[in-house]
């Protein structure tokens, strides 16, 4: 694993990551007129699109692992286009884990691997629970079924964690990591990993204000060596087949993750729920398709709390923009959101109208530490 002494310069830091700042985006979003942000990103998207798919490198290894099923309001779902009887559906929350060149080695990501029995922590959450009546029966496994847990997923295709080079998150919403990156009272899960974070992100989560504090970990970044932080100030590419993409709106430090893979480009952030927030024209979910059309909107942002909407409708386009063709069903734009819809039973009978499914392509590359720790072995 590569260390990297942080006295070095940001930039230069970066280079020796492989990771590499791009510029496509940076003014997109300066005019004041809403309908110009929105013209200005779908212009640079494509631009961008243009050169990832130039390069045509993909990813070495991709696997989307199911964490932990929840249930999630429909209003804040879908907003007011889903008038159902019944008011909650459920997610399932997922982790990516990713293998990809750089010019400095192999790298391994993890996108969004929460550590489920600690963000339970988070306020919303506690509260949620401690008031949930079957909780204290026994029964809380069956509302909140826990699919796996990072440790068993990583276990399974052989990854070790001393060989995860970085995780990231698309915001900071409910996440404890002092598991994975260390802190005071424990050493790190992860004993070589770099948080890959935008620098508007890690400072709102450490101050956050009592109206989001609701969302954010109590004490969930506490003692985590600011060494193994990387605040990025720009979308950046990691290597050449995979992107972090700023994209303000959901929480003003929120990005998405863009991963050139064999079935095309694919994204994937907390914006929406499902396809159908992208393409709620094609949706198959009732009253979605006539909420579109009523009111000549392109996409349904959601969540159950938003710092602005207009940027995250902005930023849904742009992400629109950016994918592939759905390998299921090319009528929708390739987009795996981190926490999918998912049908369970009545009443919890949503279902999207494309699913991205379980997605595994091309087989780990595990890596062992020599005796002395002096060198890595490739297995």
């Amino acid at each position: 694993m590569t260390r990297v002494p942080m006295e070095l310069s940001y930039d230069l830091v970066l280079e020796t990551l492989g990771i590499r700042p791009i510029s496509h985006f940076s003014n997109s979003r300066e005019s004041l007129s809403p309908r110009e942000r929105l013209k200005q990103v779908r212009f640079q998207a494509q631009r961008f699109r243009e050169d990832f798919k130039l390069i045509n490198q993909q990813v070495r290894f991709i696997k989307a692992v199911d964490l932990v099923s929840i249930p999630f309001p429909v209003r804040k779902a879908f907003s007011d286009a889903a008038n159902l009887i019944n008011p909650y559906l459920y997610v399932t929350s997922r982790m990516f884990i990713i293998q990809f060149d750089t010019h400095a080695g192999l790298k391994t990501l993890l996108f969004s691997p929460s550590d489920i029995e600690a963000n339970y922590q988070t306020p919303y959450f506690k509260k949620a629970f401690e008031n949930n009546p079957f909780s204290g029966k026994g029964l809380g496994s069956w509302l909140i079924p826990v699919r796996n847990t990072v440790e068993s997923a990583l276990q399974e295709v052989g990854i070790s964690p001393e060989q995860v080079d970085f995780i990231s998150f698309d915001h900071l919403h409910t996440q404890d990591l002092r598991r994975w990156l260390g802190s005071y009272e424990q050493p790190a899960y992860f004993p070589n990993a770099k948080l890959l974070v935008m620098h508007q992100e890690w400072e709102s989560a450490k101050d956050a204000l009592p109206m989001k504090a609701n969302w954010y970990c109590p004490d969930g970044l506490d003692g985590i060596d600011q060494n193994k932080i990387i605040p990025l100030h720009s979308s950046v590419m990691l290597g050449d087949s995979v992107a972090l993409i700023h994209t303000p709106g959901h929480t003003l430090g929120h990005h998405s993750l863009v991963v050139n893979t064999e079935l095309g480009i694919m994204v994937s952030s907390h914006n929406a729920i499902a396809v159908d927030n992208y393409h709620p024209e094609l949706s198959k979910i009732y009253g979605i398709a006539d909420y579109s059309r009523q009111r000549n909107i392109d996409v349904i942002p959601s969540g159950a709390i938003k710092e602005a909407v207009l940027d995250q409708y902005i930023s849904m386009v742009l992400e629109k923009s950016l994918a592939d063709p759905h390998p299921e069903d090319d009528r929708f734009s390739y987009i795996a959101p981190v926490s999918e819809l998912q049908p369970r039973w009545f009443p919890f009978s949503l279902a999207p109208t494309v699913s991205s499914n379980q997605l595994h392509l091309g087989e780990a590359e595990s890596i062992v530490m020599s005796e002395d720790h002096s060198s890595v072995v490739s297995v």
